[in-house]
């Protein structure tokens, strides 16, 4: 099955071509980038040195270009992604973009991303977080790749949809550096960055109306969601925490049970064991979520925790999970479910 990327410049393009390198059903056959435009891709990112790729020279994006893909990931910026994808719709070909463009209803965009929405009526794209809504899935033409905090708390929130109380669901999310894209930014720079701990996002971050939105349609009651990102020293790995109010009456050993029969299942979510919470460094280089949870009685509040590989999980590897569901290739085609040691 031909498949083309665009975005191929940055962080996420790269790991969706890490990934697809070694996928037995889809094979690569445009990357188009912006900067990086005319040059191999080996030369581009090293680490694909010894793959097929290497030797591919990055294009220009044009939807042309494209016509002959029967799937296209789009690891753009979601103003490209609005400007490109509407053209490759219509066609047969499963769409998947990385970015926010697709996520929301466009109203709801324009307020929290403050441009207007020049394709409303694609709003909201099939949601392409399987676990929860793979039903969607087969035959999709856009399907829109969540955001990598929204994957982490949605993952650790939905077994909790019958059993919190209406309140704030409180999440914090910390990520590494990788998050916040390629691009140079002070607070990235190395003498910035290192040993630095740091929020950011508050109190109007683009994720928060995400999970939300999402939670609520998993059948949990309608919430006031409160989200902060921190920005952590490490490259790759993300870890969120959510806590909720509880219903009378639901006990550790029911939240847990929730979260057992929600993913007993699932080949890319492990349900860890009581008293173990999840660690970044578990789930790097893998497509898989650690999802723990417990009850705080003195507060009677649920604390749900989710580690994953920002980039893996978070986004590539979801992209091409949701791709593999939407054209009845074998979910797990391609993707990692080990993370890396040490």
């Amino acid at each position: 099955m031909d498949v083309g990327v665009i975005g191929g410049s940055g962080y996420g393009g790269a790991e969706l071509l890490r990934l697809l390198a070694g996928h037995p059903a889809f094979k690569v056959r445009v990357v188009a980038g912006g900067r990086t435009a005319g040059q191999p891709i080996g030369d581009v990112f090293p680490h694909l040195a010894a793959t097929p790729l290497a030797d591919e020279r990055i294009v220009t994006a044009d939807a042309d270009d494209l016509r002959d893909c029967a799937v296209v990931f789009a690891a753009t910026p979601h103003e490209v992604s609005l400007e490109l994808l509407p053209a490759l719709l219509g066609e047969g070909r499963t769409v998947v973009d990385l970015s926010g463009a697709f996520r929301l209803p466009a109203a709801q965009f324009d307020e929290w991303y403050g441009i207007g929405h020049t394709a409303p009526e694609l709003t909201p794209a099939v949601y392409g977080l399987p676990e929860l809504w793979r039903a969607e899935l087969p035959g999709a033409e856009l399907i829109a790749g969540p955001g990598c905090y929204p994957t982490a708390a949605l993952l650790a929130l939905a077994p909790l949809a019958g059993l919190v109380a209406e309140g704030p669901i409180v999440v914090s999310g910390m990520s590494g550096w990788s998050g916040a894209g390629r691009g140079l930014r002070d607070d990235l720079h190395a003498s910035h960055a290192h040993g630095n701990v740091a929020p950011y996002g508050a109190p109007r971050h683009r994720h928060t109306p995400e999970i939300a939105q999402q939670f609520a349609a998993l059948g949990g009651p309608a919430a006031r969601v409160s989200f902060v990102p921190h920005l952590v020293p490490m490259t790759r790995g993300e870890v969120v925490t959510c806590t909720a109010p509880l219903r009378d009456g639901v006990t550790g050993a029911g939240l847990r049970d929730a979260v057992a029969d929600r993913y007993g299942d699932e080949p890319f979510v492990t349900v860890l064991s009581a008293g173990t919470w999840p660690q970044s460094t578990h789930v790097v280089g893998a497509n898989t979520a650690h999802v723990a949870v417990a009850v705080d009685e003195r507060a009677r509040t649920a604390i749900a925790a989710c580690a994953l590989d920002n980039l893996v999980k978070g986004a590539a590897g979801q992209a091409i999970q949701a791709a593999n569901v939407a054209t009845g290739t074998a979910e797990t085609a391609g993707l990692p479910i080990a993370g890396l040691y040490p």
